[in-house]
């Protein structure tokens, strides 16, 4: 098994996380009580990419560009799986989980204060999401095989 966790700190985007996702109604950084709109306690990380795969010849490109408390979480385990991340979006979390072979993910997220969560357990399954509103949530779970989502939000 491998594990990556990647953090990157630049003049432009400071890295960090933004790991809990609970809901409340408070005024807790910025959130609101509409469970679309996740409330974060952050770290003293700003964004912060996890990646773990387990299995061969698994792939993840992860990008984060001006995405400040935000988190991208990728979770692969099997054979030839792929997944391409980008998010752009502030208090946002993209996460990823696919399990089987072959299953292809591609998420882009510039969204402020919103949720992009993706399941996929089988083999050759395919999603490919948009989200651009604020404050919004996706969800897409996928069971079996040679499924295909497509989802955007705008």
């Amino acid at each position: 098994m491998k594990l990556w966790k990647i953090m990157a700190v630049s003049a432009l985007v400071f890295s960090g996380s933004a790991l809990a996702t609970t809901y409340n109604g408070g005024d807790n950084h910025g959130g609101g009580g509409d469970p679309s709109t996740p409330v974060f306690q952050t770290t003293s990380w700003n964004s912060e990419i996890q990646i773990y795969q387990s299995g061969t010849a698994n792939v993840a490109n992860a990008t984060q560009n001006t995405a400040q408390n935000s988190l991208t979480s990728i979770g692969q385990y099997g054979y030839k799986n792929n997944a391409s991340t980008t998010q752009d979006g502030n208090k946002s979390s993209l996460t990823l989980g696919q399990y089987g072979d072959y299953n292809n993910a591609s998420l882009l997220q510039t969204a402020d204060k919103s949720k992009l969560q993706v399941s996929q357990n089988g083999s050759s399954n395919y999603v490919n999401a948009t989200q651009t509103a604020n404050g919004s949530l996706v969800s897409i779970q996928q069971y079996g095989n040679a499924n295909q989502a497509y989802a955007a939000q705008h």
